[in-house]
């Protein structure tokens, strides 16, 4: 783990937004699909009835891709927040527990031997949750602020979305 400070964290996680290119209003899924492009590697989101009493979502990461499940049971609010956490471990590049945890039965077709990292968390007293969880923060205050001042017509011309964003409100990504 890293152990960024929280300004540190902020400032890289801006950076990387602005990198990717991600244009409000925020869709979590775009935002994977930019991420998975950018890190050359495809993340996969499986809703799925996880148990009241466990985590509300995991990131595994195999050889063919970081898989994402989140609780289905809950709002599309909730869930989004739920898969932004686990894209906070994912850019911390925080490492999994030791040992295996058997998947086969949440995850058809994903062997546990398969299965390289997994993060499985159901508290925020560590310093590993705490920073997820900030990331999940920072970027949906981010998108919240953006879906307010960013004009509701984006352009699909890179050129003018530059143009835009020169002479717009620098408030959110920026």
């Amino acid at each position: 783990m890293q152990g960024w400070t929280s300004r540190e964290l902020e400032k890289r996680i801006r950076r990387l937004l602005r990198s990717l290119d991600v244009q409000p209003p925020l869709s979590v899924p775009d935002l994977c699909t930019a991420l998975a492009r950018h890190r050359g590697r495809h993340i996969e989101l499986r809703a799925f009835p996880l148990r009241a009493d466990g985590p509300l979502g995991a990131w595994l990461e195999t050889p063919q891709a970081d898989v994402i499940v989140f609780q289905r049971e809950t709002t599309a609010h909730h869930q989004d927040h739920i898969v932004l956490h686990e894209l906070g471990h994912i850019l911390a590049d925080h490492p999994g527990p030791p040992g295996g945890v058997v998947w086969e039965a949440l995850l058809p077709g994903l062997g546990a031997d398969a299965i390289r990292r997994v993060l499985l968390r159901c508290s925020y007293g560590t310093e590993e949750e705490q920073e997820a969880e900030l990331v999940a923060t920072i970027v949906g205050e981010w998108a919240a602020i953006l879906d307010h001042v960013t004009p509701a017509v984006q352009s699909d011309d890179l050129s003018v979305r530059r143009v835009q964003s020169a002479l717009g409100d620098h408030a959110g990504w920026l």
